[in-house]
């Protein structure tokens, strides 16, 4: 039977979404856990997140997932935390002028196993913790399609908001770069292997952005995604090029004073040069770019309690796994590519192609008003055409072939899950819900009627249910596209690599019919000269 894909909008109901976000069930419990009892004088708010009243809290397990390698959490936003076991790495890579090698020791820490996602930010946004995104830099933000998208166009305070909102922070230089290299110093985060595109989005691989978790074989010692390629993340520390020559050799924290950020990762414009895992960038704080986003430190992940409920799930487990049973889902993955150049007349133009990578399953339609259909799923554009081109058709879950299920400690009824309090990892929670003494457990505010949306990061809402997301997954889409110039909308115009690092592959402005238009070239195009005519 035919579904269509589902996804409620993240910013429109602080309350719907609250409860979705709450994947507080631990994976696994060491023997011999201790117990404690929690005693407090009074409810107290900090950040905006709430904790319980002493007189109905009743003795606890506080254990947590145990602190070693491999170690997995769900957390509330839909996080998986990854473990970071407390002792020494290998930090720095000589050949770099600003990272000499040296031997650094850190404690335990919790870290985001993928950067944070549209879908995650729009919640911050929603309970008015965070501000949006730079509409220029994120023009997806917002965009259902575009939820497992590591949010991007934020700057530094924005990043550290979303952090704190999750009671947690932006990791140090030294705590990232160990996340990524492990503790023996690998040169890459999956290793010594040389970079490639099955292992990290670099170079022009894909020429876009792509979701979380999509590079699986690149993941870091630790379990991590993305450490290298697809977009650059903000960290703490001011920078310094002299720091790592003078840092203390443990937990350093970065220098007191900068004027710039560091910043690490690569992006998907960035050379195999850049995809060491020592290298650093460093940019302004209150900048922000196309490719640069973040992830977040935890030290308590038992701090906040789970939500009372949740959506039940296929595909994805609450440790960010695929599970056993991998649901059918059979929708068309779209992909619109611009060929981009000038008519005969020395008009610049834009030819839009709708490539179907899958068969769909039921009639679909592309459209880009204003523009000249030259096939059903081409079209020829001018400047002035558009802004828009869409496409429409649906997408079907096999249902019969995997069973939705819950993760730890919840029960299923339908098609939610409800916390069955055998285990409270805390008495905190999230702005915009409340601590429930009862059931031990958070529930949105004010209606507290449970209701779910947000499902773990990677996956998508198909049909009520969490799945795990094929790849681009669509049923309609209407999508921005610019046609009044020779340049692709991933590079938002004009780009010069002397003020931005991003470009470096990218031509000067050329000349054609008296008005000029920059030509972005990638590694396999070459440069037309100023004086030559367009083609």
């Amino acid at each position: 039977m035919k579904k269509q894909f589902l996804f409620l909008a993240s910013i429109v109901s602080a309350s719907v979404l609250l409860n979705a976000c709450n994947w507080g069930a631990s994976l696994s419990t060491p023997e011999n856990a201790p117990t404690a009892s929690l005693v407090a004088e009074s409810a107290t708010e900090e950040n905006g997140i709430s904790t319980a009243t002493p007189e109905d809290l009743t003795p606890m397990d506080l254990a947590g997932p145990p602190m070693v390698v491999g170690s997995k959490f769900a957390y509330v936003d839909g996080s998986v935390l990854a473990a970071v076991p407390g002792g020494p790495f290998i930090m720095g890579y000589n050949n770099y002028m600003d990272t000499p090698e040296k031997q650094v020791a850190l404690g335990d820490f919790w870290i985001y196993s993928s950067e944070v996602t549209n879908a995650q930010y729009a919640l911050c946004v929603s309970l008015g913790k965070c501000s949006p995104p730079d509409a220029k830099n994120n023009p997806t933000f917002g965009n259902y399609r575009f939820v497992n998208l590591p949010v991007v166009g934020v700057n530094y305070q924005q990043a550290s908001d979303y952090c704190s909102f999750v009671n947690g922070r932006l990791p140090t230089e030294a705590e990232w770069e160990k996340a990524a290299r492990g503790p023996d110093g690998n040169l890459f985060p999956w290793g010594d292997q040389a970079p490639s595109c099955d292992l990290l989005n670099f170079n022009f691989c894909k020429g876009k952005v792509v979701d979380i978790q999509s590079y699986p074989g690149g993941a870091s010692f630790y379990g991590l995604f993305d450490m290298s390629g697809n977009v650059r993340e903000w960290v703490s520390d001011w920078y310094s090029p002299n720091y790592y020559k003078d840092a203390p050799t443990e937990d350093p924290l970065g220098p007191e004073l900068g004027e710039k950020r560091s910043v690490r990762s690569s992006s998907l414009a960035d050379s195999a040069d850049f995809a060491f895992s020592a290298h650093r960038f460093s940019y302004k704080p209150e900048e922000n770019l196309p490719d640069l986003g973040f992830r977040c430190v935890v030290k308590d992940p038992t701090f906040l309690a789970p939500a009372c409920v949740q959506q039940t799930f296929t595909g994805y487990g609450p440790d960010g796994k695929l599970t056993d049973c991998v649901p059918g889902v059979s929708c068309n993955d779209v992909d619109i590519s611009q060929t981009l150049g000038c008519a005969s007349e020395n008009n610049p133009r834009t030819i839009v192609t709708f490539t179907m990578t899958n068969d769909p399953p039921s009639a679909w339609a592309y459209n880009a008003p204003g523009c000249d259909p030259l096939a059903t799923n081409k079209f020829e554009c001018y400047p002035g055409d558009g802004p828009d081109v869409n496409v429409t058709g649906s997408c079907v879950l096999d249902e019969k072939s995997c069973v939705p299920g819950c993760p730890p400690n919840y029960t299923q009824k339908g098609d939610s899950c409800v916390w069955n309090g055998s285990r409270t990892p805390g008495t905190a929670c999230l702005p915009g819900s409340v601590y429930d003494p009862v059931n031990k457990c958070c529930t949105a505010t004010p209606n507290g009627d449970g209701t779910l949306s947000l499902c773990p990061a990677g996956s998508y809402l198909l049909n009520g249910v969490c799945v795990d997301s094929p790849s681009a997954v669509v049923d309609s889409l209407s999508q921005p596209l610019k046609f009044d110039s020779c340049v692709p909308p991933e590079h938002n115009g004009d780009c010069d690599p002397a003020k931005d690092p991003t470009c470096s592959n990218s031509c000067q402005p050329q000349v054609c019919s008296n008005r000029k238009l920059p030509q972005w070239c990638s590694v396999t195009c070459s440069c037309i000269p100023a004086t030559a005519p367009c083609k």
